[in-house]
């Protein structure tokens, strides 16, 4: 029976024989994530809360 499945030494990942392109647009897709995060972290940390507590409507209707 022949076997069709590549062996290890055949993939092109294999022991970080990747090509320089792969290696760049992973570098590049890690540092696009970082600095996605790093600008919402800003500007989460940047914007203010209101800390006023709202009083709930009175609708007449009781509890118990």
């Amino acid at each position: 029976m022949k076997s069709i499945e590549p062996t290890l030494d055949k993939i092109e990942d294999y022991k970080a024989k990747g090509s320089t392109e792969k290696r760049l647009t992973v570098w590049i897709v890690i540092l696009s994530g970082l600095l996605v995060a790093a600008v919402y972290g800003i500007f989460v940390a940047g914007s203010s809360v209101s800390d006023s507590v709202v009083e709930k409507e009175k609708t007449g209707i009781s509890k118990y």
